[in-house]
């Protein structure tokens, strides 16, 4: 709601960018740990709607998928998209947002999606599902809305992008360029995944 056509500019124009930045940011981090918080006491509770951890590479598959959503996460902080909020980003596709208009949505979609694929009861869907697809609601919903409020500034960033990753390079509308993705945000990445892989069972149960 706060991000939507109506409300935004006026609160914005009321706040100013920066101001209203850190508000949404903390709205956003409040309501999260609250649904945590929900989910937590109910997890794996309901009705069992499908069982594929036993599938041979169903597991496999979803550490990747996860391992991979949190590394692009942690590297999205490091080189944001341009249709981000953010004073002085560049308004060309560089680096991961070649592979991805959305790097920050797409990597909460992996990981949500990779848990619901080892997690079939009916909270944990609701949960993890419900994340992924409110990262790729967000993400047609912020195009939306940038195309409207910035679309001429924009407009090659758009025209060169996809919101599926490798979307635009199998298209022909980018090329990979490895060497402009953040060696540091890679490495952090990395981290953070191999600590949540190694610790989640102590952590989450």
């Amino acid at each position: 709601m706060l991000s939507s056509r109506s409300l935004r500019p006026v609160l914005v124009q009321r706040l100013g960018a920066q101001a209203f930045q850190g508000a949404y940011s903390l709205v956003v981090l409040l309501l999260f740990v609250m649904l945590v918080r929900s989910w937590w006491p109910a997890r794996h509770s309901g009705p069992l709607l499908w069982s594929l951890a036993g599938i041979p590479g169903v597991r496999e598959l979803a550490i990747v998928l996860a391992f991979t959503g949190v590394v692009v996460i942690g590297l999205s902080f490091f080189q944001p998209s341009p249709v981000l909020p953010v004073p002085g980003l560049p308004t060309s596709a560089r680096g991961l947002t070649r592979i991805t208009r959305h790097p920050l949505f797409v990597g909460i979609a992996l990981w949500g999606i990779a848990h619901t694929l080892v997690n079939g009861y009916l909270s944990d869907v609701i949960f993890f599902g419900g994340l992924a697809a409110f990262s790729l609601v967000g993400g047609l919903h912020q195009d939306s809305r940038k195309r409207a409020e910035d679309g001429a500034r924009l407009r090659s960033f758009f025209d060169e992008t996809s919101v599926v990753p490798f979307g635009a390079i199998v298209g022909g509308r980018n090329r990979l360029v490895l060497r402009e993705i953040p060696v540091v945000g890679v490495v952090v990445g990395v981290v953070l995944a191999a600590a949540l892989y190694t610790f989640h069972d102590r952590l989450f149960g």
